[in-house]
């Protein structure tokens, strides 16, 4: 029996390794099976009968053992409806066609009503097309459900995860959260600029709510809340606005400018009747630093010849610079009058004269030549010095008659040397004595030669130099500047900025200006640049404007001494009534039988006609100049020559302004008063909100406003679908956070934040914390549909297997305990990944080879039994 008992054995032992070899087939072929759990094999022994005595083989058999409990690796993955379970426990699947059917399944804590009973770990859910949560093997993610409703989760059932919400119902705003800064000192002159934010109304539609800001004083801040498109308004109305005045300040009488004169005189000799201009003098006028100078020269000393020729050259320098002097020069006689081209402007004024070199011209007479029988006698005249100067004489008497040159600016272009001046008196001589004498030049040496042969001739000279002295030039300021001053005068405004329609109005001259005030200004200062800028622009006004604090200051265009009335009365003695003194502007004219005289009164030549006895002495010399006679005695005009002679005066314009004002008060707007505290204990912090001003609004402060208390303001808008209540939180009381006011020059708003959303469109599904399933929108709003329980087993080994990674119930397994994610020994639900199968690739090919090692010592036996078992079937024979 034995040998038989021992094939019998062999045979269990093949069959026990072959099992086992599935076993890791099966294991091998799933080892990337998402989800799947080795099956390991467990070896029984078979025993027959067995004793002290006696042993028969029984065998072996290969049991499967199912490895549920144990978990594989996660990886992460990308797509957000992949999970998996980080610890013990199975998810609850359906089959895709059975979905539609109930039934029971008994828990450990009793009954979940659910349309099939399949476990698995294989999370790799994605959307189908039904919107169910499929895995890649079919089957769909059951969970417990929220109601649509009431939001309620179901835990007494569980079904298939569908995602039906694709629209999202829009939520209307009812509360704004904001923390911001006020600046303690805003930027001078610059609005704070509003803030906003986007609310939704019942529909979803997006409406805009503004915050202006506006510091009345410090601590004291306007906040008004405007609401676009409503029909009911936060703040709105307006009240009596706050006082406003406008006063003058002191008036600053003008004066006309004066322009500055000074006189240059040029002074120098005169010798045998020419003034003595020297070739190579210069001669300057400095005016505030720039020079203006003129050379005379061999060329252009024709030109100017006299002292006046070099007055007039030396204004047309000073006129024809560039870039343009800033005088003006004329010319008479040896004098230049250089006036100031701007009146009122001064300037300094300097000469200057250059003396070129001086030459002192001589004759030396030579030896004579006796006369002979064939010639007759040659004196001889030397002259060494080459250069010759104006005024410069030469004389030589011939035979008792004197020849003269005399060297004068209009000869000196020509003859500037002394050979030319030889040449000269030799053509003279020959000239005046060419019946009786030959005269001839020969460089500086001059000739005279008797005509008649043996006959003498009788010579004599003489010489006058011009005068050494030195020109001179002299100036004298003839009419001082005065510097011209503008009438100004200063206006005050009062008033508070930020209130609507204030008037401020300033007539010039009996002209208006208005300024309305539109609550945007920020200060006075704003106020009063705006109406200095309306001044402006008002260009017939004969004033400007400009504006500091809360002060304009209008001033006149022209500087212009107060006009004053001069009159002209009587025939032949003309009298002058009226000022002592004339305006720029004035025109003073005489009717005579010798014509009509008039003088105007200029910025030009006031300084010169600035009294009345002045300008009479200019009529009177304009009448004698044209054949009349005329003359002044203190301020009459005598006219001898004319008894009917009459004078007029054309008084300049009235160059003073004059001003009026009024004020209107205009218009507080509504608002909502903010007072920020000023202790030490409450600096900067919310310490009360007043909506007593807030008109016809509907904006509402809280009634408790104790410290820690709640800062909420609560108005109520209405965009057509009824009232919607708002509530504005702006911090606690007295506590820092919400709104405050520290230190800053600018606002810093730090949160502003509302609780509505417009409808959304679904966007994706993704897992979130504790298994929760939930669809986000494009509105940025997430709901949660479901959520995902983790089903956990007494036995997990035990679970019956099928197709698809997944378990069903079995007897030995236990009841399912359906459990939230992380409680009762569950596992956590693990968003964006995957388990994978928790096979060991190495551990399988080291059983393998044991399996195959074992099945081939088995077939040894089994062919060991059977050549034994010949052996004694051999023994019949």
């Amino acid at each position: 029996m034995s040998i038989f008992g021992s094939m019998t054995t062999a045979v269990l032992g093949l069959n026990a390794q072959s099992k086992a070899l599935g076993h890791i087939s099966d294991n091998i072929a799933n080892s990337s099976t998402i989800g799947y759990k080795r099956v390991d094999s467990a070896f029984e022994t078979m025993v027959l009968q067995s004793s002290q005595r006696l042993h028969e083989p029984g065998g072996v058999t290969a049991q499967p053992v199912f490895m549920n409990n144990i978990q594989g690796n996660l990886s992460t993955v990308q797509s957000p409806t992949n999970i998996a379970i980080q610890g013990q426990g199975f998810f609850s699947v359906s089959k895709i066609s059975t979905q539609g059917s109930s039934t029971l399944v008994q828990t450990q804590t009793g009954t979940v009503a659910s349309t099939a009973a399949y476990y698995t770990r294989a999370g790799d859910f994605e959307l189908d097309k039904s919107r169910y949560l499929v895995n890649s093997a079919g089957y769909a993610l059951n969970g417990w459900l929220v109601d649509p409703v009431t939001g309620t989760l179901h835990k007494d059932q569980v079904a298939p995860i569908q995602v039906n919400s694709l629209i999202d119902k829009p939520v209307a705003t009812n509360s704004i959260d904001l923390s911001a800064n006020l600046p303690a000192t805003p930027t001078p002159g610059q609005k704070v600029p509003d803030s906003s934010i986007q609310i939704f109304d019942s529909q979803g539609n997006p409406r805009t709510v503004n915050f202006k800001w506006r510091q009345q004083a410090d601590g004291d801040w306007r906040m008004v809340l405007d609401a676009p498109g409503s029909n009911s308004k936060p703040v709105d109305g307006t009240f009596t606005g706050n006082p406003a005045t406008i006063t003058f300040g002191q008036n600053i009488a003008g004066q006309t400018a004066v322009a500055q004169v000074n006189v240059v005189t040029i002074t120098g000799n005169n010798t045998n009747g020419q003034d003595n201009l020297r070739v190579g003098d210069v001669y300057s006028v400095k005016v505030d630093g720039t020079t203006y100078s003129l050379k005379v020269t061999a060329d252009n000393i024709g030109s100017i010849r006299t002292y006046s020729g070099l007055a007039g050259a030396l204004a047309n320098q000073i006129n024809s610079a560039s870039p343009a002097a800033s005088v003006l020069a004329t010319s008479s006689g040896q004098q230049i009058r250089v006036t100031a081209r701007n009146a009122g402007t001064p300037f300094k004024l300097n000469t200057e004269v250059v003396s070129g070199t001086e030459t002192r011209n001589t004759i030396v007479q030579q030896a004579s030549t006796a006369a002979t029988g064939s010639a007759g006698e040659i004196d001889k005249f030397q002259f060494p010095q080459t250069q010759v100067e104006i005024g410069d004489s030469f004389r030589i008497s011939v035979n008792g008659k004197p020849i003269t040159y005399t060297v004068t600016a209009a000869s000196y272009q020509s003859y500037p040397t002394i050979s030319d001046v030889v040449s000269q008196l030799a053509g003279k001589i020959n000239q005046a004595l060419g019946s009786s004498v030959t005269a001839s030049a020969a460089g500086n040496i001059l000739s005279i030669q008797a005509n008649t042969a043996g006959a003498n001739v009788n010579t004599s000279f003489n010489y006058l130099n011009s005068s050494p002295g030195v020109n001179t030039m002299s100036s004298l300021p003839s009419v001082a500047s005065v510097a011209g001053v503008r009438q100004s005068r200063t206006v005050t405004l009062t008033g508070t900025p930020g209130d609507i329609g204030t008037q401020y109005t300033i007539s010039v001259n009996g002209t208006a200006v208005t300024y309305s005030t539109t609550g945007d200004e920020m200060t006075m200062e704003d106020i009063t640049a705006a109406l200095a800028n309306k001044i402006n622009s008002n260009t017939s006004l004969s004033v400007t404007a400009s504006a500091q604090g809360g002060v304009i200051t209008v001033t006149a265009k022209t500087a212009a001494s107060p006009t004053s009335t001069n009159t002209m009365s009587g025939t032949g003695s003309i009298v002058m009534g009226g000022a002592s003194t004339v305006d720029v502007g004035d025109t003073y004219s005489v009717k005579t039988n010798v014509g009509t005289f008039s003088l105007p009164i200029t910025n030009a030549n006031v300084g010169t006609y600035n009294t009345p006895q002045k300008v009479l002495a200019y009529l009177a010399a304009q009448i004698n100049a044209n054949g009349g006679s005329a003359n002044v005695t203190g301020n009459t005009l005598n006219v001898t020559s004319d008894a009917t002679a009459t004078g007029t005066v054309s008084d300049a314009p009235v160059q003073q302004f004059t001003l009026s004002q009024s004020a209107v008060i205009g218009q507080t707007p509504a608002h909502i008063g903010l007072t920020f505290g000023k202790t030490p204990e409450t600096v900067g912090t919310l310490t009360n909100i007043s909506t007593a001003l807030v008109g016809t609004g509907t904006a509402v402060s809280a009634a408790t406003q104790s410290a820690g208390a709640d800062a909420t303001v609560t108005f109520t808008v209405d965009y057509g679908f009824g009232p919607q209540q708002i509530t504005l939180n702006l911090g606690k009381y007295q506590k820092p956070g919400g709104l405050t006011q520290y230190a800053g020059e600018e606002i810093n708003v730090t949160q502003l934040v509302q609780n509505g959303a417009p409808r959304g469109q679904f966007k994706d599904v993704v897992f979130g914390d504790n298994g929760t399933v939930l669809v986000n929108y494009d509105n940025g709003r997430s709901k949660v549909i479901a959520k995902v329980p983790i089903i956990t087993f007494n036995n997990p080994n035990a679970l019956q297997r099928e197709s698809g990674g997944v378990f069903t119930e079995s007897e030995d397994a236990g009841k399912p305990n359906f459990n939230d994610p992380e409680t009762n020994g569950a596992g956590a639900v693990i968003a964006n990944s995957v388990e994978g199968s928790n096979v060991d690739i190495a551990d399988e090919f080291t059983k393998m080879i044991v399996t195959q090692r074992s099945y081939s010592a088995n077939a040894k036996i089994v062919t060991t039994s059977d050549e034994m078992l010949q052996e004694v079937l051999g023994l019949k024979r």
